[in-house]
């Protein structure tokens, strides 16, 4: 497969009426993140210039996260100032105005912060523009490796690599083999969960597989070619799936509600996620054949919701 250097693809449209998005947004874009992610790696190599805290959620917040948060809005203010930035670093108030938003980016500057305290490496940046509830576009920068995923559905896939992911490799990915499935999880995913989860997919009548990443490289999983589905059974936000939808869409998969209906994003009064089902292009309807998942997926809910903070989610 080719390397193209600048070969950019151009931005989507956005609706009749609304500012057109800049042509050279696209690279302009990935060189924001390729240094967002090298300054995420110098905080990664000297971890005693990172401070962590705890977000009222228990969730940890590092120097390294807020530091993404403000070169990523800044940044992306500069590049589409009429587009509303947000993040998981923002703040209550800009979290409760994001409701009249018909369009926003919406991000997170770091996915995968256990994964950065626990030197497991696996961390990525995650940006996905929303229109009327729908990722037309996403990125997953993943910093160690010096990568960046590029999704917009309808037009297409790309890896992007070099000093500021300036070389774009177009990705193609095709259905699922059918000789097996292969689940994306997370090492830290309960293991009953997990086990539940296979056990349930087995009703396909295939041998199941377990591929394990963190974080958003879950979605890497899924539209490079190694996996076939990523159920998520524990909560999480939008701005941890919006651009990993983006991605999968762009590969002809899909993210799937409970319901089996396409997930959108900043249309509900919270922005909690508690389950969702990320697909590759096959020919299985994964949804019925996780059904059984609820009770499941209902006790993972419960459990987590005493630690959520309503202002966090709620607009």
């Amino acid at each position: 497969m080719d390397i193209l250097k600048h070969a950019f693809p151009l931005p989507p449209k956005l609706p009749a009426g609304d500012s057109p998005l800049p042509a050279d947004l696209i690279p302009n874009l990935l060189t924001l993140l390729a240094r967002t992610s090298a300054a995420l790696v110098g905080y990664y190599h000297d971890a005693e210039s990172v401070t962590v805290d705890r977000k009222a959620d228990r969730s940890p917040v590092t120097t390294a996260d807020r530091s993404a948060h403000a070169a990523l809005a800044q940044g992306l203010a500069t590049l589409t100032p009429d587009v509303p930035f947000l993040s998981e670093e923002s703040s209550t108030e800009e979290i409760r105005e994001r409701r009249d938003w018909r369009i926003c980016w919406m991000v997170d500057p770091l996915d995968g912060t256990r994964e950065f305290l626990g030197r497991t490496g696996e961390f990525t940046i995650n940006v996905a523009l929303i229109v009327d509830h729908v990722p037309i576009l996403g990125f997953i920068a993943q910093p160690l490796e010096h990568q960046c995923y590029l999704g917009i559905p309808g037009s297409g896939l790309w890896r992007c690599t070099g000093d500021d992911f300036e070389l774009l490799t177009e990705l193609n990915p095709g259905l699922t083999s059918g000789k097996n499935v292969r689940m994306s999880a997370s090492q830290r995913h309960s293991p009953q969960r997990v086990a539940a989860l296979i056990e349930l997919l087995s009703g396909s009548g295939l041998p199941v597989e377990r591929v394990n990443a963190g974080s958003a490289l879950k979605f890497f999983a899924l539209v490079d070619g190694r996996a076939d589905i990523y159920p998520r059974s524990s909560p999480c936000y939008e701005w941890d799936v919006a651009a990993g939808d983006a991605l999968v869409r762009a590969a002809g998969g899909q993210v799937l509600t409970a319901e089996g209906l396409p997930m959108a994003y900043n249309h509900r009064d919270t922005l909690l996620v508690h389950y969702f089902v990320a697909a590759a292009p096959s020919g299985l309807l994964w949804v019925p054949l996780l059904e059984g998942a609820h009770k499941l997926f209902k006790e993972s809910r419960d459990a987590h919701a005493s630690n959520v903070v309503e202002g966090l989610g709620n607009g």
